[in-house]
């Protein structure tokens, strides 16, 4: 495996840990929701905006990868 691909690599991972950041911040259109006006509010905020009510039972959401302090305390562990 030479340099870029390792980069590539890299940047792909980056890539879709950040949309999927963003899709958790943001949240999943609902039928009849003004998407882009969310969108909008956000990025003018800076800050996420919570979603009332999710569709599915607020069921809890699947995290993709592992967090830092799994990450943290695997590389303690070792």
């Amino acid at each position: 495996m030479n340099f870029f691909s390792w980069v590539r690599d890299g940047v792909r991972q980056a890539v879709l840990l950040g949309v999927t950041d963003a899709v958790g911040d943001i949240g999943t259109p609902v039928e009849g929701d003004d998407f882009s006006h969310r969108l909008l509010q956000t990025l003018r905020s800076g800050q996420p905006t919570m979603i009332e009510s999710r569709p599915g039972g607020g069921s809890q959401r699947k995290k993709l990868g592992r967090s830092l302090e799994q990450i943290q305390a695997q590389a303690k562990a070792s």
